[in-house]
């Protein structure tokens, strides 16, 4: 029976293996530990009311926030924004309502300038009236329809460089 000998440089490296793993390892469970440890102390104040709200306005915000990727430069793909982001408005805490509703009345506005520029005048004023009810509602107070045309613009051209 011969016995097979390891070079030196080979169990080097299983021991370099081994112990960047375990320091790995380490590292990621310190970092959990330390996590939950802080997580207790950020919200040990918090009751069960105030968490679910906090709960609430974190999903609100997400979803908007993921509303905003798959919307792209077609009447269609905003109208199906606008519609995803009333049914999103309706479970938000009334506080962000107003943010739900200025990025609503930019997409109004995209909306009514997509269809200026593809000719169909009346469904661009519809849209147009509509964005300015809504930026009217959180208190802009020019809503011409030239800044509507630059908010729109402004948005179009922001999209395209994404």
């Amino acid at each position: 029976m011969a016995s097979v000998r390891f070079p030196l440089i080979t169990l080097f490296c299983r021991g370099l293996l081994i112990f960047t793993g375990c320091t790995y390892l380490g590292y990621r469970c310190s970092t959990m530990v330390v996590y939950r440890q802080q997580q207790r102390i950020w919200f040990s104040t918090l009751d069960r009311r105030d968490a679910e709200r906090l709960r609430q306005i974190g999903q609100a915000c997400l979803a908007y926030s993921l509303s905003a990727l798959t919307i792209q430069n077609t009447p269609a793909s905003v109208h199906g924004n606008i519609n995803h982001l009333a049914k999103i408005r309706k479970s938000a805490p009334p506080e962000l309502w107003p943010v739900f509703d200025l990025r609503a009345a930019k997409d109004y506005a995209m909306m009514a300038r997509l269809e200026q520029r593809a000719g169909d005048l009346g469904g661009a004023a519809g849209h147009k009236r509509q964005a300015a009810d809504l930026l009217r509602s959180i208190g802009w107070q020019d809503v011409s329809d030239d800044a509507l045309a630059r908010l729109a613009d402004k948005e179009l051209e922001s999209r395209v460089k994404n």
